[in-house]
């Protein structure tokens, strides 16, 4: 799979403007490119951050999820594991929230390498 680097970026800077607290966003694109990130209205706090899945759009492609850690930790816990159960790709951003920041996961928690591209 793969991910435009404009949405990493745009992801990362999420992350910072939400920060102490979560953010968490639903991803979409086509053609095995993930694209753009879609805000549907969350909770979020220092340690969480959830949604309500009835609000997702009707017939949209979702390749996964996208969501920060306001620490340097970029594990996902045993409530992110229930998020990765929408999609195939679910990305952490963490603190320090650099380029590098970030890690991205299957619906298990087993850290996968997606190709960056232009």
């Amino acid at each position: 799979m793969k991910i435009r680097r404009e949405l990493i970026e745009a992801l990362i800077e999420a992350a910072k403007e939400t920060h102490p607290h979560e953010f968490f966003a639903l991803l979409t694109g086509k053609r095995g490119v993930i694209e753009e990130f879609i805000f549907i209205p969350f909770e979020s706090g220092e340690n969480f951050a959830s949604f309500n899945l009835d609000l997702v759009p009707l017939g949209m492609k979702i390749y996964g999820t996208a969501h920060s850690h306001p620490s340097s930790n970029p594990y996902p816990s045993s409530e992110d594991l229930r998020t990765f159960t929408h999609g195939k790709v679910h990305i952490i951003i963490h603190y320090p929230y650099c380029k590098n920041c970030w890690k991205a996961y299957d619906s298990r928690g087993n850290e996968v390498v997606l190709e960056v591209v232009d």
